[in-house]
């Protein structure tokens, strides 16, 4: 026995009303906000609006100038051969470092070269630009674990 369709009722659709209701924010005419806020980024940029002591005092001010004399003589060395990099690294004159230059050829290989496959620096596209967090997810927190067989 054939069955007779389904009929939909469908009511027309109609648009929510307005909400006329301002419970919420206040909107404030532009003139009152140009008067209190400035109406353009002239009169915020103004040196005329700073005040005229300054947060730190003049010990503070050198110290501060002293630090960042200091930082800005800080130069980070790197290694030819083992690509390590470090503040007070010294490289001899053929750009490598002192355990590279201690390092005995195997096959005319250096332990720690590009030719041995151990560059840090190369990373497969997928590992660049991480953030800190998905550094920190992936570390390897503890590499080498012990492991021990129980008979019985």
């Amino acid at each position: 026995m054939p069955r007779a369709p389904i009929q939909v009722h469908e009511e027309p659709e109609d648009d929510p009303p307005p909400d006329d209701d301002n419970d919420g924010v206040q909107p404030i005419p532009e003139e009152d906000y140009d008067a209190f806020f400035a109406d353009n980024l002239d009169s915020l940029n103004s040196v005329n609006n700073l005040p005229g002591d300054s947060a730190v005092n003049g010990e503070e001010a050198r110290c501060i100038s002293n630090f960042d004399a200091a930082l800005a003589e800080i130069h980070i060395a790197a290694c030819g051969c083992c690509h390590e990099e470090d503040f007070n690294l010294e490289l001899k004159d053929s750009g490598r470092c002192a355990r590279c230059e201690r390092d005995d050829l195997t096959d005319g290989i250096r332990l720690w070269s590009d030719e041995n496959h151990t560059n840090p620096n190369l990373r497969p596209a997928c590992l660049k630009n991480l953030t800190d967090m998905e550094e920190m997810l992936i570390a390897r927190v503890k590499p080498v674990i012990q492991v021990r067989w129980t008979h019985g």
